[in-house]
């Protein structure tokens, strides 16, 4: 294995970096998935399932709201902090991150105060529950930090950074959530309460984590200022493509909290996770690749996006098939583990596991697209398919509750990347993905 190692980095560089900057974000990426499973397993046991289910609610509205809160600005943050026109050396050449971080800071102002004026007509009028209302009421603190630790982790994602993006983005904050839960339900109360407290306390931690990471902010001499409207005009489209996709996996959950009991919402998420897998080295290898596409595309260098991309995807199809069949074949007793009521939800797993497979073996569409300059074209792709999204959930949830969910989003996510797929090949000339036995040149 290290000769094979040592044979591709002296070969190919680019698979080398891709392998092992992605084998470093799988260690913690891996290590997270069994601590969201355990929490999962936890909340349930603890709490009750409708407990889990509020829970889930809350981490889609956490999801959602950072799209409209950072306005794009966290996907334009990895663009600007992997092109070296803004960033070099550990040097920022613009002060980019200092005015995002100002219209951060006015848009996060404006929801917070919405949200605690709203929360009870959102838990009852919206959800149907009143015991979200407690959820509600820390939540807008709770999405100030998550917001913040968002940009903070694109940006180190950006600088190339994957051992801090790794640890912030996701893992820190759902270690430090568990152990103060554990630790809460133990030693002090058995309320719901301090499972919120303990979500809030891992967000502000994490938060701190990833702000450490980034300090002290150094400017080359001299440095250019950045134009808000600059900033505004490249993010917001952004904020259509690279984000309206985590629309697309979240509406589901909320929508399904509106027409059916928070008990489901939190077997649908099981659900969602389980199929999820088939999009783990997705996401793992997308850490990589998107920095690199950006890096490609602002030195002229576009000829080598398509064998990286088809690398990428030639490694992600490899180790995600085995995952789809063992789902397919093991969904019964994967869902039982969570208890008896979790088997209503077979065919939903099998449904969105196929989906999320296609997805994740030509999911690198979005990042050709965004780091290309063509991020309005892929907002386009992506409101349409939420839109559409929205209606298939409005249409199949009252007839099929679970089934009608996990049909709607596995549609949704095949027609994202379709439509990405035809637009790739008619304007780049390749295809976006790996396929099996067949050479490219």
């Amino acid at each position: 294995m290290k000769k094979y190692l040592s044979t591709i980095k002296n070969n190919d560089k680019d698979l080398f970096e891709l392998i092992k900057k992605g084998g470093l974000n799988f260690i913690f990426y891996g290590l997270n998935l069994c601590i969201v499973y355990f929490l999962a397993i936890l909340i349930t046991k603890f709490y009750g399932a409708a407990a889990y289910g509020r829970y889930s609610i809350i981490k889609s509205l956490i999801l959602v709201f950072i799209i409209f809160n950072t306005l794009g600005l966290n996907t334009f943050a990895t663009k600007l902090s992997s092109d070296r026109n803004h960033f070099d050396k550990g040097l920022f050449k613009t002060d980019f991150f200092k005015k995002s971080y100002y219209i951060l800071i006015f848009t996060s102002i404006i929801f917070t105060a919405i949200l605690l004026v709203f929360k009870r007509e959102i838990a009852i009028s919206i959800f149907g529950d009143q015991n979200l209302e407690i959820y509600l009421t820390y939540f807008p603190f709770i999405l100030v930090f998550a917001v913040f630790l968002n940009y903070n982790s694109n940006v180190l994602k950006g600088q190339g950074k994957i051992l801090a993006f790794s640890i912030v983005s996701s893992f820190l904050n759902n270690l430090v959530f568990i152990t103060a839960l554990i630790f809460g339900y133990l030693f002090f109360s058995k309320s719901e309460l301090f499972l919120v407290l303990s979500l809030f306390i891992s967000f502000v931690i994490a938060f701190f984590a990833s702000i450490f990471k980034i300090l002290p902010i150094r400017y080359s001499k001299p440095y250019k200022e950045s134009r808000y409207s600059m900033l505004l005009k490249e993010s917001f489209p952004m904020m259509l493509s690279s984000s309206m996709i985590f629309i697309i996996f979240s509406v589901d959950t909320l929508m399904l909290g509106y027409f059916d009991s928070s008990e489901n919402v939190g077997i649908y998420r099981i659900v969602t996770q389980v199929s999820g897998l088939n999009a783990i080295f997705l996401i793992i290898f997308g850490a990589v690749v998107g920095p690199k596409i950006s890096n490609f595309f602002s030195e002229g260098r576009t000829s080598e996006i398509k064998p990286l991309i088809v690398k990428s995807s030639k490694i992600v199809l490899c180790v995600t098939f085995p995952i789809l069949i063992l789902i397919l074949i093991f969904s019964k007793d994967i869902l039982l583990f969570f208890g008896e009521e979790y088997l209503k939800a077979v065919e939903a797993v099998v449904i969105l596991s196929i989906c999320q497979f296609l997805y994740a073996t030509s999911g690198f569409v979005d990042l050709i697209l965004n780091m290309t300059g063509k991020q309005k074209v892929f907002g386009i792709i992506t409101f349409l398919a939420a839109t559409i999204n929205i209606i298939l959930n409005l249409i199949l949830i009252p007839k099929y509750g679970i089934t009608g969910a996990a049909i709607s989003t596995g549609f949704s996510i095949l027609l994202t990347n379709g439509l990405g797929i035809i637009y790739v090949k008619k304007n780049y000339n390749f295809l976006p993905f790996y396929i099996p036995f067949v050479k490219t040149k």
